[in-house]
């Protein structure tokens, strides 16, 4: 049986010469491995070129920019729902990550006529915690240090350093990174 540490190496090793990101070497390859199976041989998020949880659904993923580090929550939260019509894009920023059951949705049905679609791109600032079971809709841009408390519906844009939660959100905490260590020490490094 192979020791821990000599198994941990050889994907390190795998993943260098794939030209894997460095978020891999963060995950466990199982978590990497069952993702492959879905997206390679079962054809599930064929078309998206990095690691999505095999209980999530991308649609439209040729419309969208992850930035640095984002693609780690792409990979292991399940269940969540990216849906990113023609004319939109979803722009996520730096060091973003997102749990469980999120949705980001750039387009959706008239509130009377069901024909008709209106559509918006999404901007999700850098260094943002969107918790939870939270639907971002059509759009909708967030500042950086965003964090969006759990199955809150983001109807509207907000500004940086906020805490919002609701139904639908709205703001319930100015964030001063200049007194909240965790955020300082954050923002410095997505600088």
């Amino acid at each position: 049986m192979l020791g821990l540490g000599l198994y941990e190496k050889t994907f390190k090793i795998y993943y260098k010469i794939i030209g894997a990101p460095d978020y891999y070497n963060k995950l466990a390859p199982a978590i990497l491995f069952c993702n492959w199976i879905f997206q390679r041989i079962l054809r599930i998020n064929a078309k998206v070129p990095v690691s999505v949880n095999f209980t999530s659904h991308v649609s439209g993923f040729s419309r969208v920019k992850l930035g640095k580090n984002v693609g780690i929550a792409l990979a292991v939260s399940r269940g969540c729902k990216i849906t990113v019509v023609s004319d939109t894009t979803l722009e996520i920023g730096d060091d973003t990550i997102w749990a469980f059951n999120v949705c980001f949705q750039t387009g959706d049905h008239g509130l009377i006529n069901r024909d008709e679609y209106t559509k918006g791109s999404i901007k999700i600032g850098k260094n943002c915690w969107i918790a939870n079971s939270v639907t971002i809709l059509k759009g909708v841009e967030l500042g950086d240090n965003v964090t969006v408390g759990a199955n809150s519906v983001v109807t509207k844009s907000f500004p940086d350093s906020v805490v919002i939660a609701g139904c639908p959100a709205k703001i319930i905490k100015y964030i001063d990174p200049g007194t909240d260590l965790n955020i300082a020490k954050n923002s410095q490094a997505v600088s």
